[in-house]
């Protein structure tokens, strides 16, 4: 029998989504406002066109700093793809959860390694995370960090190594 499960996490905005958004709808009024006084200048309503599409691009580029992270974990393998404003899907990493080195709550007493590759891949809030360090061929030391829900977490519990099994799911 199969074993499968899959889990969608929006990442929430931090500061720098909020900044990029401002900027985006700041330089869009500006430019909305200087191509309605060329119409009112030039008398040339081919501009009104103009601005639809400075609108347009404005809500194109604000929608895009949606981000949404599914995992998906088959068989012992993790899928982890980023999907930005449901209109695009770029995959982040594939892994197998039996290759884990270790596994378990993202805490403070998790050590950082300078060396290691970040997969973030979370909803940014830091409840509930999850770290799974491994070596990767396409990354070499590889840190992924994540916000699983419980299917997902007891999907990799099922296939990891056994010195990383616990009773709750996480082992360090």
């Amino acid at each position: 029998m199969d074993n499968f499960a899959e889990y969608m996490v929006k990442k929430r905005p931090d500061s720098r989504d909020n900044a990029k958004r401002a900027g985006i709808i700041a330089l869009a009024v500006v430019l909305c406002v200087a191509s309605v006084f060329l119409v009112f200048v030039t008398h040339i309503p081919f501009i009104l066109l103009i601005t639809c599409a400075i609108i347009y691009g404005a809500y194109f580029l604000i929608t895009g700093t949606s981000v949404e992270y599914e995992y998906a974990v088959t068989n012992g393998e993790m899928d982890v793809d980023k999907i930005i404003a449901r209109r695009k899907r770029v995959h982040l990493i594939t892994v197998s959860t039996a290759k884990f080195d270790a596994y378990g709550e993202m805490t403070d007493a998790v050590p950082d390694d300078p060396d290691r590759t970040i997969v973030l891949c979370s909803d940014n809030t830091g409840e509930g995370e999850y770290y799974a360090d491994l070596e990767t061929e396409e990354y070499g030391a590889t840190r992924i960090i994540f916000t699983p829900n419980e299917a997902v977490q007891e999907a990799i519990n099922a296939a990891l190594p056994r010195q990383l099994r616990s009773g709750n799911g996480a082992a360090k």
